[in-house]
């Protein structure tokens, strides 16, 4: 069954026992070698989460959408939930970390200026989603991998979730850095057509997700027609042009509950839903709380 693929989600992937609400199948951190590699990762696989390897040592072929990349120690690879990918040819001293982050787990670092540095440079890597480190640079992310999977480890913490929140925060602030700094991922030469699409409609978003909920408001400002701009938008990211609106949306909206004086009308009236009732439902629909208890759960 080697050429068959399969989609797996976290638990999956690691043979987790379903427990409702564990953290662990939501983000999980694992130290990859030859042996678990061939075990687990050598037949094709969507995983349903974002997955970030680090080589630490040995070499190795990965496979990803069908185009394979010769990865070393130093080589971070950055794969969504839209990239299919195995490895093979490990070399037998092979080991590096991997750490997976579902969306759902994702959704609730709170910042949308987090929101957008992931999507800009997952936009940047989608098609060659691999970097070369130098080795300042890889120890920095190895240790900040190794922050989150100890922090993972740790389910008795009293603040056990916001720890992993800051762990996985400050994991992608350094990334961000790296990739920002990176003379080969700065400006839109590197950006084909549909790239170039993509990071329009970000930059957009960013401008106007408040106001602006509907596809239709993108797709006129750049010129296409609602379909054409959702098509490349889920080919290259794996994601609706909805599920990018509802997702800056709910992250501002959690913002607003939880830091500012607002009252929940003058919260509706901020992010331009058409009534009060209308912001509660996507509110309960998106975190399973209303407005106001999600207010009282945070206080």
């Amino acid at each position: 069954m080697k050429n068959s693929v399969h989609i797996k989600n976290i638990g999956e992937l690691l043979s987790l026992p379903y427990l409702a609400n564990d953290i662990r199948t939501r983000i999980n951190s694992l130290v990859l070698d030859c042996n678990l590699v061939e075990r687990q990762l050598s037949a094709p696989v969507f995983l349903n989460a974002a997955t970030i390897i680090l080589v630490l040592s040995g070499t190795a072929q990965l496979n990803i959408n069908y185009r394979s990349y010769f990865i070393q120690a130093n080589t971070a690879v950055l794969l969504s939930a839209s990239h299919l990918f195995h490895f093979r040819d490990c070399s037998p001293d092979f080991s590096g970390l991997c750490l997976l982050v579902s969306k759902e787990f994702m959704d609730e670092m709170d910042s949308t200026d987090m929101i957008y540095r992931r999507i800009r440079y997952g936009v940047k890597l989608y098609n060659t989603p691999m970097v070369g480190l130098n080795e300042e640079d890889s120890i920095l992310i190895r240790d900040r991998m190794l922050a989150v999977g100890k922090v993972i480890g740790q389910p008795g913490h009293l603040y056990y979730k916001e720890v992993i929140l800051n762990s996985l925060f400050a994991f992608y602030l350094d990334f961000s850095n790296i990739i920002d700094r990176k003379e080969e991922f700065k400006g839109e030469g590197n950006l084909n057509r549909y790239e170039s699409v993509i990071k329009a409609f970000i930059e957009l978003l960013v401008r106007h997700y408040r106001k602006e909920h509907k596809v239709e408001f993108y797709a006129t400002k750049l010129n296409l027609s609602a379909h054409y701009l959702t098509l490349i938008v889920k080919r290259i990211t794996g994601q609706s042009v909805c599920d990018f609106i509802f997702e800056m949306l709910f992250s501002e909206a959690r913002n607003l509950l939880k830091h500012s004086p607002l009252s929940i009308q003058e919260i509706t009236a901020e992010l331009h839903f058409s009534d009060q009732s209308a912001f509660g439902k996507f509110f309960k629909r998106k975190s399973g709380f209303s407005p106001i208890d999600y207010r009282k759960k945070q206080s």
